[in-house]
């Protein structure tokens, strides 16, 4: 039995960050592209047109979000519960409110386009503007849609089908745009075309792959409930709120950069607008990849893993945003040429590249409060950092003229001041930390255990120590060592085929103990099988002594839980 070990979940959030970002990636890219091919073609009338009609874009992502983000959370924090009709029941739920909210925001839309053109846009850019936000909306129930299977994929652990089915909208979005726009010459129209016909796609593929034979989640009619509603309003509001308050920024921030420096300096926001929403992938890609592990280990109270979760997160996001602002530094004037600019960028893009490194720890820091269900922080982060302080930093700074740029990171700093102060004034007055984890915490026993019976039955003696170091009583003790000696064999053999590791957890209860099991292999529920044969006469005992046992599927691993 090796020391305390924690490498099982560690690599599973490894193996789905890349594939996570990538997913992402194929999100926002959209935006990307389309500034990128509307600026090569339009020039900086139609990159400003695209950028300005973001905001009804954004309205559509705080709608998908609001819901599936947080009926996600919810179903993680039930499955770490052990609640797996709850969390199924969410995912329902989330589905009928996007359908129903979806249909009703897409339709007022419609009728208001002109109205909201006149709002976001100038006199060069109105009517480019209603062309492009119409076509939007007429497929922004799609979008809106998106986002279920996008949250719901990686709680089931299918991060690459995920990314397969967004990098698909990607390339999509790329060919239909290039088509659309220098082939057809169906101007801004194209671009709008492009990105509607390549989400509808994605939505398409991904629902695809959630309802594939196995899945745990599948849409049944559910009736309305209150609570439940409040619940996922509630988990959802950092995620919606994050979407709503970008739009808001676009819309200020527009009105600031034209009074300093009219349509030129309006095109320099577009520009590093189009660069902030690609970093999405690292800015949001680190931390999303780590909220469902979060919220399982939340559930379960497992917060020695909580914590070192969120170091995990801390540290890789650090390192890919150090990377990605070097990269956006060194090719600034490049950049620049891509979206048709010949504007200087250096000092421009030189800022925003700063800012990066303290809006990663920001924005890990608001998916970490948002995991563990304390929404109202979460939310305190999102909008002072996207909106509120940077809206005021910006009006601050308006008079330097180029100055202005020191915006993005001084506002990003002034943010993570201001909210780690409440943060910690509320954390004293709570009795807690700013980790804010409760429970009971007793002592635990961790370790990983080869899939082979010589390793497994030698373990016994150290489990027998915890067991007597935590005040079990020898009832206690034998129905533990038996669970744990029964189900690692039963699992090594029929999950892991006799190959690789196995994650172990005796966990201390106030009157008693807990026991999880955790790998990776094909699903398979040993509790199942306790009474059809002689084979698990072991498992069914084990059942029968055990205050609680129960198996898990979630984030692609099998998880065998006894209380005792």
């Amino acid at each position: 039995m090796g020391q305390e070990d924690n490498k099982l979940l560690q690599n599973v959030y490894r193996k789905a960050l890349f594939p996570n970002m990538a997913a992402i990636l194929g999100g926002t890219i959209n935006v990307f592209v389309d500034g990128i091919l509307v600026g090569q073609k339009m020039g900086e009338t139609g990159i400003a047109a695209v950028n300005q009609s973001l905001v009804v874009y954004l309205l559509l992502c705080t709608v998908g979000s609001l819901f599936a983000a947080g009926a996600s959370a919810e179903s993680s924090y039930a499955m770490g519960q052990r609640d797996e009709a709850a969390g199924k029941e969410y995912f329902s739920l989330a589905m009928e409110l996007a359908i129903g909210c979806g249909t009703a925001l897409c339709g007022l839309g419609l009728v208001l386009a002109p109205v909201l053109a006149r709002l976001l846009g100038s006199a060069s850019t109105t009517d480019l503007i209603e062309i492009y936000i119409r076509i939007t909306l007429l497929g922004g129930l799609f979008k809106i849609l998106l986002y279920i299977p996008y949250f719901y994929l990686r709680l089931e652990g299918k991060m690459k089908q995920s990314a397969y089915a967004m990098l698909t909208m990607t390339a999509l979005n790329i060919a239909l745009d290039y088509v659309f726009l220098f082939v057809l010459d169906l101007g801004i129209a194209g671009a709008a075309w492009a990105s509607v016909l390549a989400t509808v796609v994605a939505c398409v593929m991904s629902f695809g792959f959630l309802f594939q034979k196995g899945g745990m989640f599948r849409f049944r009619p559910v009736r309305v409930d209150g609570g439940k509603l409040r619940r996922i309003i509630t988990s959802g509001s950092p995620m919606a709120a994050n979407n709503l308050f970008s739009a808001v920024r676009i819309v200020v921030l527009n009105s600031i950069m034209n009074l300093v420096g009219g349509s030129s300096m309006v095109a320099l926001f577009a520009i590093t607008n189009n660069l902030n929403e690609f970093s999405i992938c690292v800015q949001n890609g680190v931390p999303q990849t780590g909220s469902a592990l979060l919220g399982v280990c939340h559930g379960e109270a497992d917060n020695t893993m909580v914590k070192k979760l969120l170091w995990l997160q801390l540290r890789t996001g650090l390192l890919l945003s150090a990377v990605f602002a070097a990269a956006a530094i060194v090719f600034h004037r490049q950049i620049g040429l891509l979206f048709g600019s010949h504007q200087e960028m250096g000092f421009v893009i030189g800022c925003w590249a700063v800012s990066l490194l303290p809006a990663t720890c920001n924005n890990i820091l608001s998916y970490y409060y948002y995991a563990i269900r304390r929404a109202g922080l979460s939310n305190l982060i999102t909008v002072l950092r996207v909106c509120v302080v940077t809206a005021a930093m910006a009006w601050l700074l308006h008079g330097l003229g180029a100055g202005i740029w020191l915006f993005y990171p001084l506002a990003e700093l002034a943010s993570a001041a201001v909210w780690t102060a409440y943060a910690l004034w509320s954390a004293k007055k709570q009795g807690t930390s700013l980790y804010f984890l409760e429970g009971f915490e007793g002592s635990s026993l961790r370790f990983t255990v080869e899939c082979n019976a010589e390793q497994i039955c030698s373990i016994s003696a150290g489990v027998s120590d915890f067991c007597e170091e935590i005040g079990l009583t020898p009832q206690q003790s034998m129905t533990l060592s038996l669970a744990l000696e029964e189900l690692l064999i039963i699992t090594a053999e029929k999950t892991m085929k006799n190959i690789g590791t196995m994650d172990v957890r005796v966990l201390q209860r106030e009157n008693g103990a807990l026991l999880r099991i955790r790998s990776e292999g094909a699903p398979y529920n040993p509790l199942e099988h306790a009474s059809e044969n002689l084979d698990f006469m072991g498992v069914q005992m084990i059942m029968n002594m055990a205050t609680r046992t129960e198996y898990q599927s979630t984030l692609g691993l099998n998880t065998l839980i006894v209380e005792i």
